[in-house]
């Protein structure tokens, strides 16, 4: 429906326009992000849980910034060069893989051949994130033709 508004008053009612239209930008955006947090979680490789339990949504006034801040990160997202990893840390993956109380022979071999292939082959990166981004994107798209 047509609205008639003087001169004078037609910059504030831009102003008007525009703010709304800025909160359902950032409702859309916000919606889809929330939504596909769950996607994020699920596709997360689970060992002990924190890479998938450290996925956040950081929201601002101004921005929304969703990232996972586990300290191995970017090394299941983004992959490894070949370096050589700390044994203890392989002990104890190695021994939960197993379902081993001590660290036997079973357990060193494992832990020593996934070193090995590591300081070998790095590792192979996951894109757990980057192969959610066109979901969330989309989202958006769709949650904006909803609201426009």
């Amino acid at each position: 429906m047509p609205k008639v508004v003087s001169l004078d008053k037609f910059a504030g009612e831009l102003k008007k326009y525009a703010e709304n239209d800025i909160e359902k930008y950032k409702i859309s955006i916000v919606d889809a992000l929330l939504k596909n947090m769950k996607t994020l979680v699920e596709a997360s490789p689970v060992d002990t849980g924190l890479y998938a339990q450290s996925w956040d949504l950081i929201l601002t006034e101004k921005s929304a910034v969703l990232g996972n801040y586990a300290p191995h990160a970017a090394i299941i997202e983004f992959g490894a060069r070949p370096f050589r990893p700390p044994m203890k840390p392989l002990l104890d993956w190695a021994r939960r893989v197993l379902k081993k109380a001590e660290y036997d022979s079973h357990v060193w071999a494992l832990a020593k051949y996934t070193q090995n292939k590591i300081a070998e082959q790095g590792m192979k990166p996951r894109h757990i994130l980057t192969d959610t981004l066109d979901k969330i994107v989309n989202d958006i798209r769709i949650n904006l033709r909803k609201k426009f």
